[in-house]
């Protein structure tokens, strides 16, 4: 559902600017006083065909350079800068403040679960036969929002859409409800042994608050992926099966040379601990930790000294760990062991390098701040201060490392933002 923000390929210089509003732009005052607060001096004009022309303030270093908009985009924008502007003035700035801020329940939500979906289903004029809880159904809830638009969605069925959302995700990682009391508001999450908690409310804020049109289907798919813990932080969930022989690679080791932690439920060797350093298909790993699948095949290890997967080389002490298996030889994610770059960027040792199906970076934390597709992002190790990026290479959400304009509006240091496959602006949440 990701579209281009513009109408214009390229940013418009000040002559072209210029030749736009010379041939019978017609000033908008009251539109461009609504965008004062966050971009200074900045001018709309309307033009012909339903588009209208945003030019920068000088204050924001594109002073007199502008980007024409279609109309609809055009409102759009204008009421989620205004969605911003408010959401900073009540302190509803991220996703659990909002809700809690606009939720009815609070955190008697959990025990409103049945009652919230069946409401839901009235309000939408739907039968549970389309809203089945599959991914399929929450493009039948996008549309639904798009029709009735975020403003009243937030007003009306801010606790029904994160209820409908929970229910979606909950089996997908066979999790339950609870809530988090750890906060000044209380907030409902999901609880599942193989994930870091999953937010609905982050679903449904980032769908409802943001500019871009509403695609719940792709962003809880994302919250899934993102709080998918790594196999060393599951439980054992094979324990007190009958050991069966390795096979595959693992089979071709000495039998001395390891000890197996964990098995699958078939008593195949999951977790095993090499006693020294060793080499494994010709890869080599450090003493400690593995894992492989039940046919054998190595998982993950960590590097004995630096290697090469790719093009990308890391370091000693890097545990990798790969998409399908070594044969496959694409990686899924990488914990790095010290301080290194990845694809020209500097990155945190012992922070994780998450990589899309096309190898392509999906996520990872910068050792030192920098500007990235002209975006200053911030550096930490924390999760919230991690990079993630689209399949194309884009950034997909950063935290800005310093006050900076985007889509004529000066945001703050500390602003954490996404943005669609085109690097055009779809959500802001100010902390």
């Amino acid at each position: 559902m990701a579209r281009r923000r513009t109408l214009n390929e390229r940013r418009l210089t000040k002559r072209q600017v210029e030749e736009l509003i010379a041939s019978g732009a017609r000033p908008c005052p009251d539109m461009a006083a609504a965008l004062h607060g966050s971009s200074p001096q900045s001018r709309v004009y309307e033009l012909p065909g339903e588009r209208f022309l945003f030019v920068f303030g000088e204050l924001s270093g594109l002073g007199g350079k502008g980007d024409v908009y279609a109309a609809d985009v055009f409102h759009r924008f204008l009421r989620w800068c205004a969605r911003v502007e408010e959401d900073i003035k009540h302190g509803r700035q991220g996703s659990s403040r909002h809700w809690a801020y606009y939720s009815p329940l609070k955190d008697r939500l959990i025990s409103n679960i049945d009652t919230l979906v069946a409401e839901l289903r009235s309000r939408m004029s739907q039968t549970a036969d389309v809203l089945d809880f599959s991914y399929g159904s929450l493009d039948v809830v996008s549309e639904y929002v798009e029709h009735i638009g975020g403003e009243r969605a937030t007003l009306e069925l801010y606790d029904h859409l994160v209820a409908y959302v929970g229910e979606v995700l909950r089996p997908r990682i066979d999790g339950r409800w609870d809530v988090s009391r750890d906060h000044e508001h209380p907030y409902p999450y999901l609880v599942g042994a193989k994930y870091d908690p999953v937010m609905p409310i982050n679903v449904v804020w980032h769908e409802i608050s943001g500019y871009a049109p509403a695609n719940f289907r792709t962003n809880a798919a994302n919250e899934v992926r993102r709080k998918r813990k790594p196999p060393s932080s599951v439980a054992d969930v094979a324990a007190s099966v009958r050991a069966a022989a390795p096979k595959g690679v693992l089979g071709t080791l000495p039998a001395d040379a390891y000890e197996v932690t964990k098995r699958w439920a078939d008593g195949r060797p999951w977790f095993v601990v090499f006693k020294e350093d060793i080499e494994v298909a010709g890869v080599p790993c450090r003493r400690g930790e593995a894992w492989f699948s039940r046919e054998g095949g190595l998982i993950g290890a960590t590097l004995s000294r630096e290697w090469q997967f790719g093009t990308r080389w890391f370091g000693a002490d890097s545990f990798f760990r790969y998409y399908r298996g070594q044969e496959d030889g694409r990686l899924n994610d990488v914990k790095l062991g010290a301080d290194q770059e990845v694809d020209g960027l500097p990155c945190l040792g012992g922070t994780l390098v998450w990589f899309h199906s096309n190898q392509r970076v999906s996520s990872l934390h910068l050792a030192a701040d920098r500007d990235i597709d002209g975006i200053p992002c911030a550096s930490g190790e924390e999760l919230h201060w991690a990079l993630n990026f689209h399949k194309n290479g884009r950034l997909a959400v950063a935290v800005l490392a310093r006050e900076h304009v985007l889509a004529g509006r000066t945001f703050p240091r500390g602003t954490r933002v996404s943005f669609d496959e085109q690097g055009y602006v779809v959500g802001a949440a100010p902390s």
